[in-house]
């Protein structure tokens, strides 16, 4: 048999439907269109997330444009945690230009997290705008579900529990400053339970992915005889 046949297999049946995508997908590959020579073409892209544009303008400095793309693709997914984490980025960096404009960091910060992003990033940013605008009780209620034990961070983030509890032992000494109360939160229990929801099925679809790459890779070694 064919080298490369047993490398990529020869079966020409068409693999089942995948889960319907949640994020836009743009093209993307390793040369600009300028790069490209005459009379040649690209033979291979890759896609990526649509949202990954919006944190190339914030690297850019384009902030504005940043902010009218991420605007734009909440239209299509509303949800997407990788849209509102980079608005959230887009929006802290002009937040001297209007007033509103810190208010809408901490509200993308708050949706990001709320549709599953458990890197520690947007938890801490959260955190610590909440404390600035000395709602201690909501950045407290951030500490609270970190630490609860159903909550984990990505294995790709920079999160700790360890760090949020000395966050909450700081918050607490400052509630006699804040201007919020025991009773405010800025997640209600449902959207608890969802934010936990979102971390279990990201890790479920990463074990699975996993079994299944562990399986492809077992019946290459069996086509190659290793």
């Amino acid at each position: 048999m064919n080298l490369l046949k047993k490398l990529f297999g020869g079966n020409s049946e068409t693999p089942a439907k995948s889960h319907e995508k949640k994020e836009v997908m743009v093209n993307i590959s390793s040369v600009t269109n300028s790069d490209i020579p005459p009379n040649a073409e690209i033979v291979a892209e890759s896609q990526i997330p649509a949202f990954c544009s919006i944190g190339n303008l914030v690297y850019e400095k384009k902030y504005h444009e940043a902010i009218e793309l991420g605007e734009k693709l909440l239209t299509e997914t509303p949800d997407s945690a990788g849209v509102h984490v980079n608005l959230m980025d887009a929006y802290f960096k002009v937040r001297d230009e209007n007033t509103e404009f810190y208010d809408k960091h901490i509200n993308h910060a708050r949706l990001a997290m709320r549709f599953g992003h458990n890197t520690g990033y947007v938890q801490k940013k959260l955190a610590i705008g909440l404390e600035k605008q000395n709602k201690i009780y909501q950045a407290i209620q951030i500490c609270d579900i970190v630490l609860d034990e159903k909550f984990h961070f990505s294995k790709h983030g920079c999160g700790s529990k360890d760090e949020f509890l000395k966050r909450k032992e700081r918050l607490l000494k400052k509630v006699n400053k804040s201007t919020d109360n025991k009773t405010s939160e800025i997640f209600t229990n449902d959207e608890i339970s969802s934010i936990i929801k979102h971390i279990q099925q990201e890790e479920e679809r990463i074990k699975q992915e996993a079994i299944a790459h562990e399986k492809k890779m077992e019946q290459m070694r069996k086509n190659l005889g290793i």
